[in-house]
Formats: C-alpha cells, structure tokens, sequence
C-alpha cells in the first residue's frame, strides 16, 4: 500500500473516532455538610467538559443507594481510631469488604491486606501496606480527598484537657478554675447506649470511656499504654496474655477480675448473647476465637490465626469492661438504665438524647478526678455549640466547623485546639457502572480536582490531601507517595483516549 494511503487511513481513524467521542455526564451525590464541596468540584469538572449535576440528599437515605449500587459518584468518610489500615483500607478497599461500596477489587491489594492483618512483624507488615498504596494510587477507585484536623475549642479556664485524635473526651485528669464542674458540648443529637457492646460510633464512645475503663486505653496522640492491665506478653502469634490490676473495684463497690474481662469479651464475640441480639463489635478484633480465665489477674487472648500484637492492643482501647454479677442481676435494659462501670465516673442523671450528667467516682483506682461532676450535653448545631461556648453555658465544645474558627479565636478567654484527623473524606466511584469502570476516566477526575484551592477556601487549611485511603497518622503510611497533582490537560487527554471528548 503506497504510504499516502496510511496516511489517509489514520487521518480517517481520528476523525472517526472524534466524531464518536461523546460528552461524560454524571451525577455527584453528596450530604448537608459537603454540599458546598460538591459543587466546586462539579464546577471545577465542567471546566474540562464534564457534565455534572450535584444532588444533596439526607446521609442515611444516600447510605442506603450507595450500599445498593444504585450511585455513580458520592461523597463518603470514614473513620478509624487504630491508628492502623486495618479498619480503614482494609475494609473500604478489599474485595467484598464490609464498607466496600465503590466495589473495587485488585487481588494483589487483597493479598497485601491478608499479609499486613496476619504477619505478626512490623516490617513486612509496614511493606505490604507500602505496596497495597501504590497500587491503589495507580487504580484510582475514588477521587481521593483529604483528612481534617479534628478541631475543639474551650474556656481558657480548662485546665488537662487536650482534644485527642480518636475523638476520645477524657476528663480524669481534667479540670476547671473557680469550679469542680465541666460542661462539653457534643457534636451529635443523641448517642446510642450505655452498653459498651451495643455500639460502634465514637460520640458514645466518647462518653463511655468516662465510666468504663478498658485493659489498654490512647493517649491523646495515640499511643497505647496501659490501663486495668498492667502489662502483655505475646505467648505466640495467636496467644497473648494480659495482667489485671488488684484491688479495683466498680462503681457499686464489686471487684473486677479476670471473670469480668471473660465476661465482657464472651457477650461482645457470641452471636444473640446480648438478650438475642449480637455486638457490632466482634469484626473489630479480627479472627479472635475466645477469651479465658487464667486465675483472677490473668487472661488470654486466643486467635484462630496469627494475628498482630499492635492491632490488638489498637482494638482493646475501644472495647470497655462491664461487671458481670450486676450485668447478670438486673439485666440488659436494668443496665442501660443505671450503668456501672470501673472508670473515673460514674452515671447520676440523664437520656442519651439530651444530657448526661457522671459524678466523680471517689475510689478510682488510679486516684479521684479532680471534677466533681461532668455533663455531656448533646448539641449537634455547630453554631449553638459556638455560642454556648461563647456565653459561658459550655465549657468545652467539639467539632468546630473551620469557618467558625476566626470567630473563636477572636474572642477573650477561648482557646481553640486541633488533634491528628483520623477520617478520610473522598468521592467514591462505582467501579462496577460505566463510565468509572474505565480506570482512565477515574484518573482523569483526580487529576482534575484542585483540592488544594477547596482545602484553602472552604476548609481553611485544616485539612490534608491524601494520595489513597490511607491516614499519616496509621501504620505502615507511605509518605513518599504523593497525591495526584492538579493537571486538567493531561486529564483531558485521557478522557479523549476513554471516548469522552469535552467540547
């Protein structure tokens, strides 16, 4: 064939294949609060030539469709207070994981995630992770996002109190000048319980842990240190032992001892035990097969398979210990009402849907807080949390919304302070329904979104990019890898070669 003719051929090719190029059209699905992230980002999309229609729905309602797979785009978060993937990639980005609504799947990330969940050693651990980032970088199942700084704010009169990255409102050692009473103002309307093994949100959390006190518990950093355990030893990759404190007591004067901690383990990992229903709590401590009673100050921790030293200790913060013999006497809804624990307060008053009033539990047995009483008063406006705080009714508020900080900041006598984020904001695609299951149209909209220009104008810097799921603060975080930078010609480029042209 003369070469003009081939010429001809790929001039006729190109041109075939602009005229068959179409325009890429979606909806982006979003919440209340990330409404107005939503819309720059359309805006930022259609600059490119990407059509997009923003619809703001209520969370739970968005939830369900998402789960469904009935939704293209849509913004998501997603927390983790172990300071390790193991609750935050692993289940958003495994195959058939439990918050795996983009159904992304890469077998090689899902054998990475099945060597950092069962190596009991950091090294190969902190690699398979390394390894599982860059991959997911490359895949792009989501638009990758950002993680915010947890921002709190209090009367400069507080006194041992920092706002801690799990979200955690410790008040032991807290205390407040001209006063023995503290006042925290939430960010939720409601919390969900008083049993520790019926929930798995932190903003009960964040009251429990007041009451109850769990075998290891964080620092505000994040460090686990001991608290009704005095130390660990690792019997092998699937055993581990603990050792109890003597001499503590629960808020109606019961010892605890190692029956309790069996107790509370054995209600949480059996299906049906809590009055029928089953914990929400079991998946958090991987592929645990019991708990048992050595003798009164030593328990045992028995996995099924290997299982890491660190990601134990990680899970058993959140998981808080209940008195058996007074659980047993008045029963799941006699507890809820009167709940007893071991922690440095003890519940007075109170719904979980209004405010709950702890006093000072005087035989601690770390020692008296220096409060005589703490109320959790339940006020999910940002702007009433501002103003309470402001007017002196609070003394300590959470999640302060990044525009409201000026405000704080300027006023006398209020200390605004920020914690490690441990939650990570993206726009999740459905990697199942065209047109994001071309990996080049995912690439594309990474590459076109300038996060930083939201992150400054309606995050006000306190927040971070992130290059995949993965948080700064966890295990094994690869900060050598960067975020896909801001380049809407080269995402351009790739929408033409995935058949979308953005005239």
């Amino acid at each position: 064939m003369r070469p003009w003719k081939w010429l001809v051929i790929l001039v006729l090719a190109l041109l075939v294949g602009v005229a068959s190029a179409k325009k890429l059209s979606f909806v982006l699905d979003t919440t209340d609060n990330r409404a107005d992230e939503a819309q720059a980002i359309a805006s930022q999309l259609q600059q490119i030539g990407v059509d997009v229609q923003v619809r703001v729905w209520k969370s739970g309602v968005l939830l369900d469709a998402i789960k469904a797979g009935s939704r293209q785009a849509y913004t998501t978060d997603w927390g983790s207070a172990y300071f390790d993937p193991f609750d935050l990639g692993i289940p958003k980005l495994t195959t058939g994981g439990r918050g795996n609504y983009s159904f992304y799947s890469n077998p090689q990330v899902d054998e990475d995630f099945q060597v950092a969940s069962t190596t009991t050693s950091d090294a190969p651990r902190a690699a398979a992770y390394k390894d599982a980032q860059k991959r997911i970088s490359s895949d792009a199942p989501w638009i990758f996002g950002y993680v915010l700084k947890n921002i709190e704010a209090s009367s400069s009169s507080v006194r041992g109190w920092q706002p801690a990255a799990d979200n955690a409102e410790s008040m032991a050692a807290a205390s407040v000048q001209g006063g023995n009473a503290m006042v925290i103002g939430m960010r939720t309307d409601q919390i969900i319980t008083f049993d520790p093994a019926m929930y798995r949100d932190r903003d009960t959390e964040a009251v429990l842990r007041n009451m109850f006190d769990s075998l290891v518990t964080h620092t505000p950093s994040g460090d686990v240190v001991p608290q009704l355990a005095t130390s660990w030893t690792k019997v092998d990759d699937k055993t581990y032992d603990f050792t109890l404190h003597s001499g503590v007591t629960f808020q109606n004067g019961d010892p605890l001892t190692a029956d309790d901690v069996v107790y509370t383990f054995h209600r949480i990992l059996t299906p049906g035990a809590v009055n029928g229903d089953t914990s929400p709590r079991a998946g958090l401590l991987g592929p645990i097969d019991h708990v048992e009673k050595i003798d009164a100050t030593h328990v045992r921790f028995v996995y099924k398979d290997p299982f890491p030293e660190s990601l134990l200790l990680q899970a058993l913060v959140h998981f808080q210990i209940v008195p058996m013999a007074y659980m047993e006497k008045v029963g799941v809804e006699g507890f809820k009402k009167a709940p007893i624990g071991s922690g440095p307060f003890q519940f007075e008053r109170g719904s979980l849907d209004s405010q709950i009033v702890l006093k000072r539990f005087d035989n601690y047995w770390a020692g008296p807080a220096k409060l005589s009483q703490v109320v959790f008063r339940m006020m999910p406006e940002p702007s009433t949390r501002v103003a309470a705080l402001l007017s002196g009714e609070v003394q300590i508020i959470q999640a302060v919304p990044p525009d409201l900080v000026p405000r704080l900041q300027s006023a006398p006598n209020i200390d605004v302070k920020t914690a490690e984020g441990t939650r990570a904001y993206q726009i999740e695609l459905n990697n199942k329904l065209a047109p994001f299951n071309d990996v080049r149209v995912r690439q594309a909209l990474n590459l076109a979104v300038d996060w930083n220009s939201i992150l400054k104008n309606i995050y006000h810097g306190y927040a971070e990019r992130l290059p995949t799921a993965f948080l700064p603060s966890g295990f094994g975080y690869d900060s050598s890898l960067q975020p896909y930078p801001y380049d809407p010609a080269r995402a351009k480029e790739l929408l033409l070669q995935a058949g979308y042209d953005g005239k």
